[in-house]
């Protein structure tokens, strides 16, 4: 047991409180707690949620919680820095995408221009190479017959062997991860989830009036181009995660907003106009 842990269980026994008083009183889960006390974080979810469950057992006890994280910052695990993802790389290659679709577009038209041409220069070198001294013919319209070799007809049971290996292969192809989300505590304007069974994470805030947004990574380091008011119009913002941990996302206005994690709508949890979301992603 840490230092940390027997001051707070001591704390918790002077005033008559179980582990169950202390869970009902913070929302965070019994084995979260009896972490705390062991000195065991490595059970917890994430540095941030180590300090966020540690200030709510304090204030439960009746102790200062940021005194605690204070006099025993050193025992605490320190959040390591993430990389914030590389928007320009995204942008580019967005840029590249939309290029080649509009190359792919105009390719069909070329060929059928490059196609008139060539047959307007075999008429012309056709029409040369007539003898200058023949007499005059009358010339008819001509008929150019393009001929095209059709393909080989498939029996019908290949046919149908083909179509049901195919349908076989779609079915066998893997399914898709269907994502997790598990409320594990609120205190104020924090909320707390963890966020498995994916290997991609996208967030997406959907905006019905204004509504201030940020979003940023364990490090408190911004991951928006810009933090800014979002409006209706601008409908809805997405951001896709670029590693596991876990991240903040700051709505101003939560009556004007709507969170979602890969496509699956999560719910405020404190009730508040304001409201931090903290999602711990572990594939």
């Amino acid at each position: 047991m840490s230092e940390l842990g027997a001051r707070l269980r001591q704390a918790r026994t002077d005033k008559n409180l179980s582990i169950e008083d202390i869970q009902a009183l913070t929302k965070i889960q019994k084995r979260y707690l009896h972490g705390i006390e062991e000195g065991n974080y490595e059970s917890m979810p994430g540095p941030f949620y180590v300090r966020a469950f540690v200030r709510q057992y304090a204030e439960a006890v009746g102790l200062n919680g940021d005194e605690i994280i204070e006099q025993y910052r050193n025992d605490l695990p320190v959040a390591a820095k993430t990389a914030a993802p590389q928007m320009a790389a995204s942008t580019a290659s967005r840029r590249s995408y939309r290029s080649g679709s509009r190359a792919m577009e105009i390719f069909p038209m070329i060929l059928v221009a490059l196609f008139v041409v060539a047959i307007l220069a075999i008429a012309y070198l056709l029409s040369q190479r007539a003898p200058v001294d023949a007499p005059v013919e009358e010339v008819g319209e001509t008929e150019i017959v393009i001929e095209t070799q059709q393909p080989e007809s498939t029996p019908a049971g290949e046919e149908e062997e083909e179509t049901e290996e195919s349908v076989e292969e779609e079915t066998e192809a893997e399914p898709e991860s269907e994502v997790s989300i598990t409320p594990t505590g609120a205190q104020g304007e924090d909320s707390f989830y963890d966020v498995t069974g994916t290997e991609s994470l996208t967030i997406r805030i959907d905006f019905s009036g204004d509504s201030w947004l940020s979003i940023q990574n364990q490090a408190r380091e911004e991951l928006l181009p810009v933090a800014r008011v979002y409006t209706a119009e601008d409908a809805s913002y997405s951001f896709e995660v670029p590693a596991n941990g876990t991240y903040r996302v700051r709505v101003g206005v939560t009556s004007a907003a709507q969170v979602f994690v890969n496509d699956t709508p999560v719910e405020f949890q404190t009730g508040r106009n304001s409201e931090n979301l903290y999602f711990n992603w572990s594939e």
